[in-house]
């Protein structure tokens, strides 16, 4: 870790807000589906990119409780997982579209807002001493 620097995030009550809903909101819509019968049958049924979409979903989780701990060391990890989100949801809601459904995407909105919030929080670059003599 470079001088002056903390394990720690700045401290962020919109950032820890939206990372807890969107963590909540993940974590219900799991557990609601593995509720249903029907859903639960489904599983063996769906595409690769469909449980590449429910790893990344799940590791964002993760990161999103570490983010309200305020861990700096998540927030590459973060930023990825937000952005990998924020595409599957955007090809979700214009494949929809496209097909007449109109939704309200909220996870759209939220991976967005998070994405805005962590790149307010990003850590400052290291100075070398190359650049410093340019």
């Amino acid at each position: 870790m470079a001088p002056g620097t903390t394990p720690l995030l700045a401290p962020d009550r919109i950032r820890s807000a939206i990372a807890a809903a969107i963590a909540l909101l993940t974590a219900g819509g799991w557990l609601y589906s593995l509720m249903r019968p029907q859903t639960r049958e489904a599983l063996p049924y769906q595409t690769t990119i469909w449980w590449i979409e429910q790893i990344v979903a799940i590791a964002l989780v993760v990161v999103c409780i570490a983010i309200i701990m305020r861990r700096r060391s998540f927030y590459r990890a973060a930023v990825w997982l937000t952005g990998y989100s924020l595409l599957f949801d955007l090809l979700r809601w214009l494949l929809g579209y496209s097909a007449g459904t109109l939704v309200i995407p909220i996870g759209l909105v939220l991976y967005a807002l998070f994405l805005w919030r962590l790149r307010l929080a990003r850590p400052a670059g290291t100075a070398t001493p190359a650049a410093m003599t340019e």
